[in-house]
């Protein structure tokens, strides 16, 4: 299954052409980007900038999920405290897994560390820094 992630970022606009040379965007002089094709190891993947106007819906129903986990009411708080700062979200397209190319698994964190966010994968909320906040990956690592 081709690396599916998401990453939950606490400020208005981002570029990642700051990040990876070489990476292609629709972004203009006024005009926001909506996608960031990041070469990475040999392959391109795209990061897709959610609308702004959707970010709300999108972190109210990510807000629910959270609240659903079977973590710790501490841990669920934290990650929904987290995720209510987000005002920007990138959503990773990939077609191959992580395992194939690990520049990917990076590019994650990179970008959460970089534009101070959160990343979403294997339906869990990670720190920039790997450490699992909420969610199954926490059972994963133990």
């Amino acid at each position: 299954m081709p690396a599916n992630a998401a990453i939950y970022i606490a400020r208005e606009k981002v570029d990642l052409s700051k990040l990876f040379p070489g990476t292609k965007s629709d972004m203009g002089w006024i005009k926001s980007a909506t996608y960031f094709d990041v070469p990475l190891n040999g392959e391109t993947v795209r990061f897709n900038v959610m609308p702004p106007h959707a970010v709300a819906e999108h972190i109210a129903g990510f807000l629910n999920y959270i609240a659903s986990l079977p973590d710790e009411q501490k841990r669920k708080r934290d990650a929904s405290m987290a995720v209510r700062q987000t005002r920007t979200v990138l959503g990773l397209v990939a077609s191959s897994e992580f395992t194939e190319n690990h520049a990917i698994w990076q590019s994650l964190f990179q970008i959460a560390d970089a534009f101070d966010g959160y990343v979403f994968v294997h339906d869990s909320v990670l720190l920039p820094n790997g450490a699992v906040l909420a969610g199954p990956m926490r059972d994963r690592r133990s």
